[in-house]
């Protein structure tokens, strides 16, 4: 191209000498304007696609069709002999019909390159000589050899033959039901750029209309020339695997519906029929590990759902089966297997768009095995509270009701009145005896209120401690909720972490977004930091509860100690009383009637005493139950502290 531009400043000057017609101003700025914007095709494909196969014929092309229309009055050279006039000029003119044909070889029929490369090759040294012996013939003025080579064989021969290969081709290759899918519009443009573009040059000599003169050496012949590289450029974007806009978008949006979809097959089949679909394949294969996943569309050996996943990419089978790891070479996340149905359907274009596909797919999926892992290590720990929270509910069902003893823990009061009114003229001689007695027996009763008492705050005690359990239950389910908590904030951080990983690969250079993003799941963690240091706060009052049991059940201890210190004064002061009965003895004879009224007393407070025993007996089995259900409670709040623990590893 930069050759071409070098020759117009040598050749426009010299087109007032050399040309063979007239050509006016308007004429000449016209056809330059036409080579210049021929020019800018060849500049848009190498901007485009520098380093693609067809840029370079297609470059070739365009420079050449720039020069022929810059310098068209000095075309057909050999016809005023002057050798300076047919240097500048045939160059190009022997290089256009090589060129068409290698592009449009170059767009039909990429795959099949080892077998016309050569072939093209040898055309390009043919024309190369007939170049060489053209000028030969001006130098030494062999017009007939000139004639001979320039005019018949090239003109009438060649020329033909190549615009005729060019069209055919592109027409064979759009006809191909494999190929035509994928390369319709380039090979339309093509067979276009072509037919409309080269015809009009070759049918000049046979149809007077295509070469007669509209201002000098511009006709219409000569004008159709520019219609080869604007067709061209649209056939080379046209091109499928060079667009990298459309390549990013498909990628996003396939990344994106592995990402907001639940089903993780359903996403891998969504990618097996983006690629079945751009690729025109016989079958697609879509394997990812951890979890093993499969999604498969068209014909698959079944060989190949069983293999290993490949650690980089390569084809087989002369480049009709392409198999791409999906994540880091030689650690993937996956496979992607596509098989064509021609030899040679995956060239270089196609592998590289296929790496360049898959580089955001992999993001996506690595961010959704992460969620994936995260969901399942919140179940088993959901799990495990779950069976810890039905462990403690069990051992607050374990727990003793409140000992009762059906209102006859504390004995009806007896009405001695009358019989102390009966026994007070008996006992005048023995007032001294008497008293001792009376103070005796206040002491005794006393005592045994006292007793009973002990054994009612002892009950009372009872009730607190079903209370504190109840509590540690409702903190339970605090700790429960405190825990999805969690977990929610987990989710909603691996969201925003995979849309910032999407952003940030979409946007490329431009990916300022990223610093929001990151700031987001920055914000997340310390909500997650929060809400553990919530759980470890309900964990702290659980235990400050659990404390506060064991202090009830201390209180209960010296509850009944005391009762027990009371029961044991009041037997005290009844061994008292007893003597004081004996040295009475003889003294009560003379009240025998009274006296065995009051011994009716007596065993009416024998029985009180004997139902104040079992009472006590009930109260001690029932406090060994209660001891049981606490060791139960205990093992419960030791797992309950386990899973505490390896939630806050986890976050």
């Amino acid at each position: 191209m930069l050759l071409a531009v070098a020759a117009w400043p040598v050749g426009l000057p010299l087109l007032p000498q050399l040309a063979t017609s007239r050509v006016t101003g308007t004429a000449t700025a016209t056809l330059v304007g036409f080579a210049v914007l021929a020019v800018l095709t060849a500049g848009v494909a190498l901007l485009r696609m520098p380093a693609d196969p067809v840029t370079a014929p297609f470059v070739g092309l365009a420079a050449t069709v720039a020069t022929l229309l810059a310098l068209a009055p000095l075309d057909r050279p050999a016809a005023s002999g002057a050798l300076i006039s047919f240097l500048l000029v045939a160059p190009w003119r022997y290089a256009l019909t090589p060129l068409v044909v290698h592009f449009a070889l170059e767009v039909g029929w990429p795959h099949r390159r080892p077998r016309w490369a050569g072939w093209i090759l040898g055309w390009y040294a043919l024309e190369v000589g007939m170049l060489v012996v053209v000028a030969v013939g001006l130098v030494i003025d062999e017009r007939a050899l000139v004639d001979a080579v320039d005019r018949t064989f090239r003109a009438s021969v060649l020329e033909p033959a190549g615009a005729a290969t060019a069209v055919i081709g592109t027409l064979l290759a759009l006809a191909t039901p494999v190929r035509g899918r994928v390369l319709q519009r380039a090979l339309a443009w093509t067979a276009a750029a072509v037919a409309i573009g080269l015809a009009p040059l070759l049918l000049a000599p046979y149809l007077p209309v295509l070469a007669r003169s509209l201002d000098g050496a511009v006709t219409p012949a000569r004008l159709a020339l520019f219609v080869v590289p604007v067709f061209g450029l649209i056939a080379v974007l046209s091109l499928p695997f060079r667009d990298a806009a459309a390549r990013d978008l498909l990628a996003h949006r396939l990344a994106a519906g592995l990402l907001e979809g639940t089903d993780l097959a359903g996403g891998l089949r969504q990618i097996a029929v983006a690629l079945h679909e751009t690729f025109n394949t016989r079958g697609v294969v879509v394997r990812v590990t951890e979890p093993d996943t499969v999604a498969t569309i068209g014909e698959v050996a079944p060989q190949v759902l069983r293999g290993p996943i490949v650690p980089e990419m390569e084809t087989g089978d002369e480049q009709q089966e392409l198999v791409a790891p999906i994540g880091r070479a030689g650690n993937p996340l996956g496979e992607v297997r596509l098989e064509g149905r021609f030899a040679g359907a995956f060239g270089p274009t196609e592998r590289d768009w296929l790496a360049a596909l898959l580089l955001p797919i992999a993001g996506a999926l690595r961010a959704r095995r992460r969620e994936i892992a995260t969901n399942q290590r919140n179940d088993a720990l959901a799990s495990h509270l779950a069976s810890t929270i039905g462990a403690l509910a069990s051992a607050a069902h374990a727990l003793p009701l409140a000992p009762t003893d059906g209102g006859m823990a504390v004995p009806p009061p007896v009405d001695a009145r009358e019989v102390l009114e009966q026994m007070s003229d008996g006992v005048t001689g023995i007032a001294r005896y008497g008293e001792g007695l009376a103070a005796s027996a206040g002491e005794a009763r006393d005592r045994a209120r006292g007793a009973s008492d002990s054994v009612a705050r002892g009950l009372d005690a009872l009730s607190a401690l079903s209370a504190e359990v109840a509590r540690l239950s409702r903190y339970g389910e605090e700790i429960a909720a405190s825990n999805d908590t969690v977990s929610g904030v987990a989710f909603r951080t691996n969201l925003v972490a995979n849309n910032a990983a999407l952003e940030a690969i979409r946007a490329g250079a431009a990916g300022r977004t990223f610093g929001v993003l990151a700031e987001e799941v920055r914000r997340l963690a310390d909500t997650t930091a929060a809400t553990s240091a919530a759980i470890g706060e309900r964990t702290a009052a659980l235990a400050t509860e659990v404390a506060n049991v064991g202090t009830t059940l201390d209180g209960t201890r010296q509850a009944l100690a005391a009762a027990i210190r009371e029961a044991e004064a009041g037997e005290a002061a009844a061994q008292r009383l007893n003597d004081a009965a004996v040295e009475l003895e003889d003294t009560a004879r003379s009240l025998r009637p009274v006296v065995a009224e009051a011994n009716a007393v007596a065993k009416r407070r024998t029985a009180r005493d004997q139902h104040l025993t079992a009472t006590m007996e009930r109260f001690l089995n029932e406090r060994a139950a209660l001891s049981r259900a606490l060791t139960l409670h205990r093992d419960a709040m030791d797992r309950l502290a386990t899973t505490l623990a390896q939630l806050a590893r986890s976050n």
